[in-house]
C-alpha cells in the first residue's frame, strides 16, 4: 500500500520566504500554489521585525497557517528566528539554491526571498529543516568553537564577528557600526558575574566575547634539517 506523503502545501496556506542581511530583511509571502502575494523590506531592529510579523499576518487568510522559510537562521536571521519562536510561529531553514539556478535567475533580495519560499513549498513536511535552538547545546558549541579558533588573529576576529552577529538585540545593536578595535574594547569592559538572568547561551557568548584569549604563533614544525651555517661577511 502506497504511503501518503504530506507536503508543505498540504499543511500550510502560505509560506513566508525571508532573505536576511545585517541591516535589512526582505520577505515574500507565497500562497500554496507558489503565487507571490506581497513583498516587503524591513530593518533588523525590533520595530522592523515587529513590522515584518504584522505584514505576514495581514497576508495570511483568516484562520490560515503559515510557515517561515528563513535564510541564515544561525547567522543574520537568528534575531528574527528568536522573535518568531517567542510568537509561536513555525520556522524552517530555507534550502540554499543551486549556484547554477541562482545564476540563471539573477540575484536580488526580492528574488532570493521568493526562491526561499519556493524551495520549501516543494518539500515533504518531514524534510523541512528545523533550525537549531538556543540553550545548553548551543552554549557548549560556542565554547568548543572559541577554544578551537583562538590561536590566530584573523580567525579570532572572524569568530568575534560571528558571535556578535548571533547575539541578542541589545548587544548586537550596541556594537553595530563600531570598528573592530572599538568593539573589542567595549566587549572587554563587559563585567558578567557567574550567574545572570540571561539565557545560558547568551551568558556564555558574552563571557567568551569579554575574555578573549591572547593569540600566539603556531609552533614551527621541526623538519630534522640543520639550519644553514652563517656566512662570513665580505671584506
Amino acid at each position: 500500500m502506497a504511503q501518503i506523503v504530506e507536503r508543505v502545501t498540504d499543511r500550510y496556506d502560505v509560506v513566508v520566504g525571508v532573505d536576511t542581511h545585517t541591516d535589512t530583511h526582505t520577505a515574500a509571502v507565497l500562497d500554496r500554489l507558489g503565487a507571490v502575494l506581497a513583498q516587503v523590506t524591513v530593518s533588523t531592529d525590533p520595530d522592523g521585525l515587529s513590522q515584518l510579523l504584522a505584514f505576514a499576518a495581514a497576508h495570511t487568510p483568516p484562520h490560515g497557517r503559515r510557515l517561515w522559510a528563513v535564510e541564515g537562521t544561525r547567522a543574520h536571521g537568528q534575531g528574527l528566528c528568536r522573535l518568531l519562536g517567542a510568537a509561536g510561529e513555525p520556522v524552517c531553514e530555507a534550502p540554499k539554491p543551486a549556484a547554477a539556478a541562482r545564476r540563471r535567475g539573477g540575484k536580488s533580495d526580492q528574488l532570493d526571498a521568493v526562491a526561499a519560499a519556493h524551495a520549501v513549498l516543494a518539500l515533504p513536511v518531514d524534510r523541512v529543516a528545523v533550525p537549531r535552538s538556543d540553550g545548553p547545546r548551543e552554549a557548549l558549541r560556542m565554547l568548543l568553537v572559541c577554544r578551537r579558533h583562538s590561536d590566530a588573529r584573523t580567525a579570532t576576529v572572524n569568530l568575534v564577528k560571528a558571535l556578535i552577529l548571533t547575539a541578542d538585540d541589545t548587544l548586537r545593536h550596541a556594537l553595530r557600526g563600531l570598528s573592530t578595535a572599538s568593539q573589542i574594547t567595549r566587549l572587554a569592559a563587559l563585567d558578567l558575574p557567574e550567574s545572570t538572568h540571561l539565557p545560558i547561551e547568551e551568558h556564555t557568548r558574552r563571557r567568551e566575547l569579554g575574555h578573549p584569549r591572547p593569540s600566539h604563533p603556531h609552533p614551527r614544525r621541526h623538519t630534522g634539517r640543520q639550519p644553514p651555517a652563517p656566512t662570513r661577511p665580505r671584506r
